[in-house]
């Protein structure tokens, strides 16, 4: 050790009996000394901050975190003490990011998660700096765990650990959610996910004081505002299902135009499309005006497997010809699970006295428990009274009830030597699932279709074959090692079963050969962030859907199984933030100005027809409602305003003629007058549909008034 070295040594000691004898002005002078001699030493800076702090001198202790801070960046203990300084001065906003930055450092830290969470809670509605780059839109895990649920499914484990790997990449992505009623997103921070990701991936119990106290800060967060905002060429990347928002599109045209938005959705799958018999009717309505709005609200589509990409352009191409078929890139999800933090609860399946093979998938139609538990029961009444039966290994199968379960159910319900042998688990954390992984004999994954599959992959890293069916992505999930069975062959499933279950030989040849997964969550991450800017970069301006000539097009909420144009067009007209979302018999405009746009079909003088809605009745006698309405061709008046006093309940039909012109028609919507509707929203005008057609083309206007008058009543235009 060098003069200089011993000279700074000794110092230092001398430095750490004053702090600890609490002579906080002197220590902290000794660590000035100190200092001197090496400047470079965060750890001292650190601790002379400690002492100034301590004896009044908040500011100069900062100014040495901060220094600290740029030579230790990844140390989370420093931003927790700026946290605390600047709360010292009342600054609690800077407070607040400061211990926001050292959660994200220590995730698992519960000192920075509590000072962020009491500021958090005193200022629920902070607004946020405009959000640039990617932008992760976690609605839909926001929506699972308000439902009341905890523990994951698939999808939601998809996101949490596709979010928390992006977390932990600089610089990292900003979160957001919708409220429940639209409205725009919120900023969703990011010590408030990690402790969400740590809770439910550590636990299961949805009433532990923890996890209430996380949920309602998520509550309180989400639907106060002031909405989130974007930065120019920003890109919201949304994680999960967001078809079921009612005005989640409308949000996405508005910040396209207010900010420059650009939008790149996760496809996990298009199973209500494909197999509409296993979902829920409100799920199949929904995802299909979803889909058929797809190409024009997303400037790219990320698909987590190849198989699931040629779904989505096989499905486009065949229901919706008329529009583009969406970019995509395929994201596969072949990541081995990342480790959680929390102890294995103790469990009679993991004593191993007990042989049992696992399913891990919510108990639904699609999923067909009923075949396998046809099989097990198979397998029991073959070696029933013989020596074989013994070996009929317990089926374990984790997770809830879902959609159409019951027939596979009732089975387990009449048959009482299948209930013996078939275990149901549900609301099981993940350290658990992780064990019972290890310990099972191996796996058992059936389905209908999938997306990806992610147990195959799950059970392959934890060195577990999995037995599957040969088709969709499961192919790509269990390329790794899985044995499969043809699909839908009860007679396959068995026997693969009975291969798997008696000859030990087959079983551990198939485990010696299996390949772990190639890549981590933070690859999947990184190749995450980079598709969704590269998509949005490529992607250029959205197109308009088209409006033909001759017939009327409603503006409602359409029902329908299938994606259809009319659904896409519907949505697309309304233009601006001016609008309330579709409903079943067209749309009310805010009060104020509202517009509509559409693509011209040519170029020369056209008529345009606006279905109108006046106030409702239900509560009795309303006010007629002024309106005025003007149509633009490429922002230049086309046509003189027509101006008309709308009575309450009144449905009319307002003609317009529009001048030659460019390819761009805006009609502009003038309502100033204030109305309300059953749920007390302050409402003008409704809208039930346009129609469009040459002016001297007869043919197109006669068509509009057939179909107006004699062919098509108006709440059928749907079905046109």
């Amino acid at each position: 050790m060098s003069g200089r070295q011993q000279e700074a040594e000794v110092i230092r000691r001398e430095a750490d009996a004053l702090r600890d004898k609490r002579e906080w002005r002197a220590a902290a002078e000794a660590y000035g000394a100190f200092l001197a001699l090496r400047p470079d030493d965060a750890g001292m800076q650190v601790q002379r901050g400690h002492c100034l702090k301590e004896a009044g001198d908040v500011p100069a202790a900062l100014a040495l975190y901060r220094s600290a801070a740029a030579l230790r960046p990844r140390d989370a203990d420093i931003p927790l003490q700026i946290g605390h300084a600047e709360k010292i001065l009342g600054r609690r906003d800077a407070a607040r990011d400061a211990y926001a930055e050292a959660a994200l450092l220590a995730p698992l830290a519960e000192n920075p998660w509590r000072e962020w969470h009491a500021l958090a809670r005193a200022r629920p509605g902070r607004a946020a700096t405009p959000a640039g780059g990617v932008v992760l839109d976690l609605t839909d895990l926001a929506a699972w765990v308000r439902g009341g649920h905890r523990a994951p499914s698939g999808i939601q484990r998809v996101q949490l650990d596709l979010t928390r790997a992006a977390l932990a990449r600089q610089p990292a992505p900003r979160l957001a959610a919708m409220a429940r009623m639209g409205g725009g997103w919120r900023e969703l921070p990011a010590p408030l996910f990690l402790r969400l990701d740590l809770l439910m991936t550590t636990g299961a119990d949805a009433t532990d004081p923890e996890w209430l106290s996380a949920v309602e800060l998520l509550e309180a967060l989400i639907e106060t505002p002031p909405p989130l905002r974007f930065a120019p060429g920003a890109v919201l990347a949304t994680l999960g299902g967001s078809w079921s928002l009612p005005d989640h599109l409308a949000c996405l045209r508005a910040a396209r135009e207010r900010d420059g938005l650009r939008h790149v959705p996760l496809l996990h799958d298009c199973i209500p499309l494909l197999l509409p018999e296993h979902c829920a009717e409100g799920v199949v309505r929904d995802y299909a005006r979803w889909f058929a709005n797809l190409s024009l609200h997303a400037d790219g589509v990320i698909a987590v497997s190849r198989s699931t990409a040629e779904d989505m352009k096989r499905l486009h191409r065949t229901m919706l010809p008329e529009l583009p078929v969406p970019e995509a890139a395929v994201l596969r999800l072949d990541a081995a699970p990342r480790a959680v933090a929390g102890e294995v609860p103790p469990h009679p399946l993991l004593r191993g006295d007990t042989p049992f093979v696992l399913f891990v998938s919510t108990i639904e139609g699609r999923k067909n428990h009923l075949m396998v538990f046809n099989a097990w029961l198979s397998m029991l009444r073959r070696a029933a009274g013989t020596p074989a039966a013994a070996q009929v290994p317990l089926l374990v199968c984790v997770g809830r009830p879902g959609w159409r379960a019951e027939a596979a159910l009732a089975l387990l319900d009449g048959a009482p030597e299948l209930r013996a042998r078939v275990r149901l688990l549900s609301e099981v954390s993940d350290p658990l699932l992780a064990a019972l992984y290890r310990a099972s004999l191996f796996t058992l994954y059936n389905s209908h279709h999938e997306g990806w599959g992610l147990p195959v992959t799950e059970s392959l890293a934890a060195g577990k074959v999995a037995l599957v069916p040969r088709h969709s992505a499961l192919v790509e999930a269990g390329e790794g090692g899985a044995v499969f069975f043809a699909p839908n062959s009860e007679p396959d499933l068995l026997a693969q079963l009975q291969r798997l279950i008696h000859d030990r030989g087959f079983r551990e040849q198939a485990e010696a050969a299996i390949r772990p997964p190639p890549r981590g969550w933070d690859a999947v991450a990184a190749q995450f962030l980079g598709d969704a800017a590269r998509l949005a970069e490529a992607g250029g301006p959205r197109p308009l859907a088209p409006v033909a000539a001759g017939r009327p097009h409603p503006l409602k909420r359409i029902a329908g199984s299938r994606p259809r144009l009319a659904m896409a067009v519907a949505e697309t007209l309304r233009e601006g933030e001016a609008w309330h979302p579709l409903e079943p018999w067209g749309c009310w405009t805010r009060p104020g100005a509202a517009t509509l746009a559409l693509a011209a079909p040519d170029p020369g003088p056209l008529w345009l027809e606006v279905s109108l809605q006046g106030l409702p009745l239900d509560d009795g006698p309303a006010p007629d409602q002024p309106v005025e309405l003007l149509v633009l061709r490429d922002d230049q008046p086309a046509g003189e305003p027509r101006v008309l006093s709308v009575p309450a309940g009144a449905t009319p039909l307002v003609g317009l003629e529009v001048a030659a012109g460019g390819g761009m028609l805006r009609v502009e919507i003038l309502c100033r007058a204030a109305g309300a509707d059953a749920e007390g929203r302050a409402i003008g005008i409704g809208v039930t549909a346009i129609g469009l057609a040459s002016a001297g083309s007869v043919p197109e206007r006669l068509a509009l008034l057939e179909a107006r008058r004699f062919a098509i009543p108006r709440d059928q235009l749907a079905d046109a």
